[in-house]
């Protein structure tokens, strides 16, 4: 194959993969990896080694990284605290050390909570007691808070340039459920 279809080949197989995973896409990462079989043949074609031991260097990353956004690793939540006789009270979170700025959901949106967002309503996160209350505020039946993983509450901060302790506005529920 003539060295100019090579360069341009290899090329717009590396570009599409680093521009889907900057997209956020696994797939980036398989176009990525499926792409180090090119840069294998193209080293045992030209015998350029160098290139052979880089294909097996970047495979590895790009496999690591795929499994990465395949199978994240899963958080491991906080040891509850005991509640004073309530069922529907979460715990407080344990102070902790001071958190990079927006580093995902800290708590629950409704102004003066202290707990941890666990569910969405309206697309903001909340804990369920606070969560049941603007619904109830709004007079609606038959809504349910959707639960949320804490890669959904995070991106909903990164996503917005969120900071949660500050929040108010105009509309907003100013009393917590746990008052």
């Amino acid at each position: 194959m003539n060295p100019q279809v090579w360069s341009w080949l290899l090329m717009a197989v590396g570009v599409t993969g680093l521009y889907l995973a900057g997209r956020r896409s696994w797939t980036g990462w398989a176009v990525g990896l499926a792409g180090q079989t090119l840069w294998l043949a193209y080293s045992l074609i030209t015998e350029q080694w160098g290139f052979l031991v880089s294909c097996f260097v970047y495979g590895a990353i790009y496999l690591r990284n795929l499994r990465a956004w395949l199978h994240p690793t899963p958080t491991t939540p906080a040891t509850p605290a005991p509640t004073a006789g309530r069922a529907d009270t979460a715990p407080v979170p344990a102070p902790t050390a001071a958190l990079p700025p927006h580093s995902g959901p800290v708590r629950c949106l409704t102004p003066a909570c202290p707990r941890p967002a666990t569910h969405w309503h309206d697309g903001a996160p909340r804990c369920l007691p606070c969560a049941w209350l603007v619904i109830d505020d709004e007079g609606r039946t038959n809504v349910q808070p959707a639960p949320g993983t804490t890669s959904d509450l995070a991106a909903y901060y990164l996503t917005r340039g969120l900071n949660p302790s500050p929040r108010t506005s105009p509309g907003e529920v100013t009393r917590c459920a746990a008052s």
